[in-house]
């Protein structure tokens, strides 16, 4: 049993933490092996959980797709309307467009709702991307022709195909680490009411000089019973307490390698419970996960792995007009993209119902404590979704 397993026990995690860690060495984390009397556990808020776009400037050779604007004449004029009648509407852009772009499809001869019902109108064929460069991991152990190579530990055959999809659109694209715009949005619109992630690290070891040994340790990712609080700035506040939610569909404990203060994981099944308003729930199969602990005791790093690509179709089509008329997105050309670039895990017909993605991590620290924890295993087995879908 770790310091941090201990009933009612909080272990705070930064600089205060790296002594107070020496202090309670006789009841630290001992991790998935037998570790010395010094091994430490230290706790993150996750302040940031993205698609980790590395955008190129030879990604879209044809240009990025459609802003909002054009799409949205090219969608009335589809529509049959008369130019009369789409520069009325555009008096008031978007605000009096949002009704006119939705029953854009048809079923049956009748118009159908394009957010509920994406094949109601022919794939519009969006842009995808075509570079070759993308945090993440070989998946598969193929290097392909649409794989990448990883800008930052030179590996090839990375699987990142959920970017190929959605890489051409202006509102996902960022490079050398920074937030896409939208997404940085949405992230932080629901701070306020999501309970937080957190990740715990157990069996940290330090040598004679103080820095951290290589060496095997066990990473927990879990989701807190409240949100995270925040500081002048508006991002995460750093150092506040947090207690793991007991519900097994939000915990997920895995082994990892340290080496040079970069943890690597093993494969492993991820499920996570977000927001409805951005991505409601994630799935990753053969998940990877590499975190690289700061020296301002922060964590950064890339998790990868093939996730149902439905949900990440669905994030964009809760919005529905909204989305498509102020984020440059288009809803169904999405579905299609996410559909044919879907590279895993194929249902009966063949079509493959997983695809590969990468997503940055961040995390600040912070205590984490686990309630009744002589009752409530910390590892364990997978478990299925919820069938509410």
């Amino acid at each position: 049993m770790s310091y941090s397993d201990l009933p009612g026990a909080k272990l705070r995690v930064g600089a205060f933490a790296r002594g107070l860690a020496l202090g309670v060495a006789s009841v630290a984390a001992v991790g998935f092996g037998a570790h010395s009397a010094q091994a430490e556990t230290r706790g993150y808020a996750v302040s940031w959980f993205y698609m980790a776009a590395e955008s190129q400037p030879d990604d879209c050779p044809e240009g990025t797709n459609m802003l909002s604007e054009p799409m949205a004449r090219k969608i009335m004029t589809d529509l049959g309307k008369t130019p009369a009648e789409i520069e009325a509407a555009f008096k008031d852009y978007p605000s009096n467009m949002y009704g006119q772009v939705v029953m854009r499809g048809k079923v049956n001869g009748k118009p159908a709702n394009i957010y509920t019902n994406p094949t109601s109108e022919p794939d519009p064929m969006v842009k995808t991307a075509k570079g070759h460069v993308a945090y993440g991991f070989n998946l598969d152990g193929k290097d392909g022709p649409n794989d990448f190579v990883d800008p930052q530990t030179g590996e090839h055959g990375v699987d990142d195909m959920a970017y190929r999809a959605l890489g051409c659109f202006i509102t996902q694209r960022a490079s050398g680490g920074q937030r896409p715009t939208w997404p940085a949005i949405e992230w932080d619109t629901t701070r306020d009411q999501m309970p937080a992630w957190i990740i715990e690290i157990s069996g940290i070891e330090r040598d004679a000089n103080g820095k951290v040994k290589d060496g095997d340790v066990k990473v927990g990712f879990y989701r807190a019973t409240t949100p995270v609080t925040r500081n002048a700035a508006g991002d995460p506040q750093a150092d506040m307490s947090f207690t793991v939610d007991t519900n097994p569909r939000m915990q997920n404990v895995v082994h990892a390698t340290l080496h040079n203060g970069t943890l690597t994981t093993d494969p492993f099944e991820f499920y996570m419970i977000q927001d409805p308003f951005a991505v409601a729930e994630y799935h990753f199969k053969q998940t990877r996960v590499r975190l690289t602990l700061n020296d301002d005791g922060t964590l950064k790093g890339v998790l990868g792995g093939y996730q149902p690509w439905l949900p990440v179709y669905e994030s964009f089509a809760v919005g529905g007009p909204v989305n498509e008329l102020n984020l440059s997105v288009d809803a169904a050309g999405i579905y299609y993209a996410l559909k044919k670039l879907a590279d895993a895990y194929p249902d009966a017909s063949g079509q493959n119902q997983y695809i590969s993605a990468s997503y940055w991590i961040e995390a600040v620290p912070g205590f984490i404590s686990h309630p009744n924890a002589e009752k409530t295993s910390m590892v364990v087995g997978p478990v299925k979704l919820a069938a509410a879908r």
